[in-house]
């Protein structure tokens, strides 16, 4: 091997140029899958939200007319959502599935049924909606590393 190609004679910037390169792409890489990970949450964050607002209306007993109006607002916000989710969940985006079975086959006989106590229908639409956090959680995690 020649003495001049070791790495005691290359200077120690050169040397430390490909780190940078190294730490700078998967800087971008995280960035990247932040932001991509943001925009297909969309409709996992409005799903969420409307649950949170549900929660904070059970819990403090909230009238008849605010349920109302919760009950015209989650229409508003969740059919839209339940039509977009009929046309894209499938077994190959088992997250989008399961808030397709929260929103479309539990959220609305909750929001009639558990105005004042915790139900089934309740307890399975927090099931799904937890299953469908879960699964988008992991596929983050897999498409940052890789897998």
């Amino acid at each position: 091997m020649d003495p001049s190609m070791s790495l005691e004679n290359v200077p120690r910037k050169t040397r430390r140029i490909p780190y940078i390169k190294i730490f700078l792409g998967l800087v971008m890489l995280v960035i990247y899958f932040t932001i991509a990970a943001q925009g297909r949450n969309r409709e996992f964050k409005i799903v969420q939200s409307t649950h949170q607002e549900f929660l904070t209306l059970q819990r403090e007993g909230a009238s008849a007319s605010e349920w109302d109006l919760f009950k015209k607002n989650t229409h508003a916000k969740i059919d839209p959502l339940i039509t977009n989710l009929e046309e894209f969940a499938s077994s190959d985006t088992p997250q989008l599935q399961h808030m397709l079975w929260a929103c479309r086959d539990y959220l609305y006989p909750m929001l009639e049924n558990a105005q004042t106590e915790r139900t089934p229908d309740q307890h399975k639409f927090e099931k799904h909606l937890e299953a469908a956090e879960q699964i988008m959680n992991k596929n983050w995690i897999l498409k940052l590393f890789g897998g």
